[in-house]
C-alpha cells in the first residue's frame, strides 16, 4: 500500500478543502473526478429513511458516474424536500465547477442528522475545491470526508493481470453508526482498469457483502451509507480470470477498509472477529454472530478484558429462540477456553477471535466488532456540543 489513494490511478483528480462546515480550518469538503468517461457501480443504505444525498444520487445513471462531491459535518438527512433540493444543487454546482457533465457526480453527506446544508458555504467551497483538483489530491480528499474518525482510511493497491498492471485507489470513513448491511458510511474506490458496468456492479456488491457487511461498531445503520467504485480504464474490458482476480482484489480492499473502521470504532480499545460455525444453516449462524458481536453486554466485557462466557451464553440462547432445540455450544478466545491458561493474555490483546461452535449443522458466519467502553459514550454524548 502506497500513494495518494483515490487519485493513484491515472486520470483521477481530487481535492479536500475547508468550507467552514466543521470550523477551525478543518477540511470538510471533498471533490473527486475522472478526466475520462467511466464505468461505475454504487450500493447504498437500505435504511427506510435515507439521506437527501442518497435520494438524489439514486436519480442519476449509476453506471456512468464520473466522481463524487462529499461534505462532512452535516448529514443532510431528515431534511425533507429542501434537503433533496440542496443535494441536487450541490451536485450540479460541483459538476459545473469541475467541468464535468451535469448529473455525473454522486453526492454524499456525513455528520449530524437533521441539520440542513449551509449552501452559501458549500457553493464557495466547491469553487475552491474545483480549483484545487490535482492528481495528488487523494490525501486531502480522504481527510475531508472524516467526522469522528481518529485516522484516515485508504490506500493504493497494484494488481498484476495477464493484460498488465492495474491500480486501485481507495478512501473511506467510518467509526460510529456502523452496521451497514450494504456498504459502510462512506467508501470510494477508483481504478484505471477497464471493467464493464455490469461486471463492476457484480464485483462491488460482492465486495460489500464480504467486507463492509461483516462489521459492526454499534449496531446502528446510517442513512448515508454509500460505496462507490469508478473505473476509467481505456482499451478492452478485462474478462475471464483477470476479471475474477480484479473482483477478488476489490473484495480484499473493502475488507481491509472495513476492519480499519472496526479498529477505529469510537473509543474502541479492542477489535474482535466473532466466528460461529456448526449452525443449522447460514441464516441461523448469522443470527447468532450478530447476537454475540452486537451485544452491549458482550462488548463491555471485551472492553473490560473479562472472558465472561455467561454473556455469550445469553446471546446465543436469545438468537436461537426462533429455532429452539438444545445446544451444547463450545466457546474459545483465540483457541483458549474462558477459564483456560493464558486467557488473561488473550483478553488483553487489541485483536483476537471469539469462536462459537454450535455443533448442529454446517452453517457458518463471521462478524468483526469493536468493544464498548467509556470512550464511545463520551464521543456520542458530546457529539453536537
Amino acid at each position: 500500500m502506497e500513494g495518494t489513494g483515490v487519485t493513484s490511478p491515472e486520470g483521477f483528480r481530487a481535492a479536500g478543502v475547508a468550507a467552514g462546515l466543521k470550523g477551525e480550518g478543518q477540511l470538510d469538503l471533498g471533490l473527486l473526478v475522472s478526466d475520462r468517461p467511466t464505468a461505475s457501480a454504487i450500493v447504498d443504505t437500505p435504511s427506510a429513511l435515507p439521506s437527501a444525498a442518497v435520494i438524489y444520487t439514486r436519480t442519476l445513471h449509476p453506471g456512468g458516474l464520473r466522481g463524487v462531491v462529499v461534505n462532512s459535518g452535516c448529514a443532510n438527512a431528515a431534511t425533507g424536500e429542501q434537503g433533496i433540493a440542496d443535494a441536487r444543487a450541490m451536485g450540479e454546482i460541483a459538476a459545473a465547477a469541475a467541468r464535468v457533465p451535469t448529473g455525473s457526480l454522486a453526492v454524499c453527506s456525513t455528520g449530524v442528522i437533521g441539520e440542513g446544508l449551509p449552501m452559501k458555504l458549500l457553493t464557495a467551497g466547491m469553487d475552491s475545491a474545483a480549483a484545487a483538483l490535482t492528481s495528488d489530491g487523494g490525501t486531502d480528499f480522504g481527510e475531508a470526508i472524516r467526522t469522528t474518525d481518529a485516522f484516515a482510511k485508504g490506500g493504493t493497491f497494484r494488481l498484476a493481470l495477464t493484460s498488465g498492471e492495474v491500480t486501485i485507489g481507495a478512501a473511506a470513513k467510518g467509526a460510529g453508526m456502523i452496521r451497514p448491511d450494504m456498504a459502510t458510511m462512506l467508501a470510494y474506490a477508483t481504478t484505471d482498469a477497464c471493467v464493464l458496468p455490469d461486471d463492476l456492479l457484480a464485483a462491488t456488491r460482492a465486495a460489500a457483502g464480504s467486507g463492509f457487511n461483516r462489521i459492526s461498531v454499534d449496531g446502528q445503520m446510517s442513512p448515508s451509507d454509500t460505496l462507490l467504485v469508478i473505473g476509467n480504464g481505456e482499451g478492452p474490458p478485462i474478462e475471464g480470470d483477470d476479471l475474477a482476480l480484479f473482483a477478488n482484489a476489490l473484495s480484499a480492499i473493502c475488507r481491509y477498509l472495513a476492519i480499519l473502521m472496526v479498529k477505529d470504532g469510537e473509543g474502541a480499545e479492542h477489535a474482535v472477529r466473532v466466528v460461529v460455525d456448526g449452525a443449522l444453516d447460514d441464516e441461523e449462524a448469522e443470527r447468532v454472530v450478530r447476537a454475540v458481536g452486537e451485544s452491549a453486554l458482550v462488548r463491555t466485557a471485551v472492553y473490560g478484558r473479562d472472558a465472561n462466557w455467561g454473556r455469550i451464553n445469553q446471546a446465543v440462547g436469545q438468537a436461537l429462540a426462533l429455532t429452539g432445540g438444545h445446544v451444547d455450544f463450545t466457546l474459545r478466545f483465540d483457541g483458549v477456553l474462558p477459564d483456560g491458561q493464558g486467557i488473561d493474555e488473550v483478553m488483553a490483546r487489541p485483536e483476537y477471535e471469539i469462536q462459537v461452535g454450535l455443533g448442529r449443522g454446517d452453517g457458518l458466519a463471521e462478524l468483526f466488532a469493536s468493544d464498548l467502553g467509556h470512550g464511545y459514550v463520551s464521543v456520542n454524548a458530546d457529539y453536537r456540543t
